[in-house]
């Protein structure tokens, strides 16, 4: 039985670094590329379960809001505690993984950067790959030409402003910086042959991309056989 309500031992259960991190999602990248690197970077036990459709319509109504990602925190109690909503699980695992910071001011200036690509992923995902047939390529001509070039200004204005170092904030690895790099892939197939954003265009950004496989634990999760999987699946049902 999950469990969502919150005590003095319940807090103090979400924080035991003995709990499994068990992900409910779908099998592919989808919206939940950066909680999965998140996760592989953690040095702490997780595990991926992949719903096909059958185990998600036998689950759907179980979880807080009827959609995944979902994230179990399975105790050594025997007790499950559970969290839903993309942006929650991100941040609940970069405290647990200390990606948010170093103090207060950095936190926040994190959860900016983070708000903000995942606006953007969230606005692709549901207004124009989850847009009618017919509508879908007037949508993606409009994302393409107006919503993904602001995103790129201003993400290579602040990376540059923070010295091209493949970081939002200080000289650390954020979650910020895990979102980003678990998107750029996406958004370079999305574009095709309108190229927005390489080394010689935006090289503050692909640097955030480039640190982040400097990580070994990255490297080999991206080279993975489910990586590739994932890959595939979501070029299969997103087309990019």
């Amino acid at each position: 039985m999950s469990d969502i309500s919150s005590t003095p031992s319940t807090a103090d259960l979400a924080q035991d670094s003995s709990n499994v991190h068990n992900l409910l999602y779908f099998p592919f990248h989808g919206l939940a590329g950066c909680i999965r690197t998140t996760l592989v970077l953690s040095d702490q036990p997780y595990k991926f379960t992949n719903l096909g459709f059958a185990e998600w319509m036998a689950q759907k109504q179980s979880t807080p809001f009827g959609h995944v990602p979902v994230l179990r925190e399975e105790t050594t109690s025997g007790k499950t505690l559970e969290l839903a909503e993309i942006s929650t699980i991100e941040q609940f695992l970069a405290n647990r993984t200390g990606l948010l910071g170093k103090d207060f001011w950095e936190e926040n200036l994190v959860k900016m950067y983070l708000s903000s690509t995942h606006a953007l992923i969230t606005f692709l995902i549901h207004n124009v790959v989850q847009s009618p047939k017919e509508d879908r390529p007037a949508f993606l001509e409009r994302f393409k030409k107006s919503n993904l070039p602001e995103w790129i200004k201003f993400h290579e204005k602040h990376l540059q402003a923070n010295g091209s170092n493949g970081h939002y904030v200080g000289n650390q690895l954020s979650i910020a910086d895990i979102k980003t790099a678990s998107v750029i892939e996406h958004l370079v197939r999305l574009c095709g042959d309108d190229i927005q954003i390489s080394e010689e265009l935006t090289p503050a950004i692909m640097a955030v991309k480039t640190n982040l496989e400097k990580y070994p634990a990255y490297a080999e999760w991206r080279s993975s056989e489910q990586y590739q999987k994932f890959t595939a699946s979501n070029i299969g049902f997103f087309g990019f």
